[in-house]
């Protein structure tokens, strides 16, 4: 079946032109100039990619990711892969969007050998970027929340929230910082960064997420870009469950 992938982006010609990029890899596209409207298509769970322009009047690309992670959230629906078609190329700009979740960021104007590596990459990664769903270390994580509940003799919730709290804005600030001295080409710098973060990961009971950043480090040190990004969406699709695996018991206690 072919992938069914929705573009949005305010600029008629490179909506144009990367559907059509799209359309030669054997892709089912539908084309969308607001975010606003299309975003009933993209919560419809009938879509495999959505391409964001980042630079949209009224609803731009990061809002509209948030609302989409945010529905899925809500629905427990399984998470589209998305992501950031953009003219904002700067090392900040490619570091920002994937550290904020965005499955891979592509640089206008498109090229077609670029973003053939990119479906391909993202449709062999997709399962793995499902992010609303438990993590598999949720038993090790009920039971750290467990001990700090029987620690606490007030209410646990705070507890649990809380940490969903710390862990999304450590593991966003940890990423976005290794991602920008990645692409300054002065990965090295942010290697201790990732390493405290990994062990914050061991401590809390994920392990799974402490393994993927090693495998971000390890990119870090040495390996191509592609492999970094790779490591990099890795993560943060893990760090995403672990979070998702924190607000469960929030909502279940």
């Amino acid at each position: 079946m072919n992938p069914r992938v929705i573009v949005v982006d305010d600029e008629a010609a490179s909506a144009a032109v990367l559907g059509g990029l799209l359309r030669r890899l054997g892709c089912e596209v539908i084309l969308f100039d607001r975010a606003a409207q299309a975003l009933p298509a993209m919560l419809a769970g009938d879509v495999d990619l959505v391409c964001l322009d980042l630079s949209m009047p009224g609803l731009d690309g990061h809002q509209a990711l948030t609302l989409i992670r945010s529905h899925e959230y809500s629905q427990r629906a399984p998470s589209v892969p998305v992501i950031a078609v953009t003219g904002r190329v700067r090392p900040q700009d490619r570091a920002q969007a994937l550290a904020a979740g965005f499955a891979a960021h592509l640089g206008k104007p498109v090229l077609a050998e670029r973003l053939q590596r990119v479906l391909a990459r993202t449709m062999t990664l997709r399962d793995d970027l499902h992010r609303t769903r438990y993590s598999a270390d949720r038993a090790t994580l009920e039971q750290r929340l467990h001990a700090m509940r029987q620690a606490d003799a007030g209410d646990p919730l705070p507890g649990a929230a809380g940490l969903a709290l710390a862990i999304e804005q450590e593991g966003h600030a940890t990423l976005l910082l290794a991602l920008n001295h990645a692409f300054a080409g002065d990965a090295t710098a942010a290697c201790g960064t990732v390493l405290a973060f990994a062990g914050m990961a061991s401590d809390i009971g994920a392990p799974r997420l402490a393994q993927a950043l090693h495998a971000l480090h390890e990119r870090l040190c040495a390996g191509p870009e592609d492999e970094l990004v790779t490591a990099a969406v890795l993560a943060r699709a893990e760090l995403d469950r672990v979070i998702f695996t924190l607000r469960e018991q929030v909502r279940t206690p």
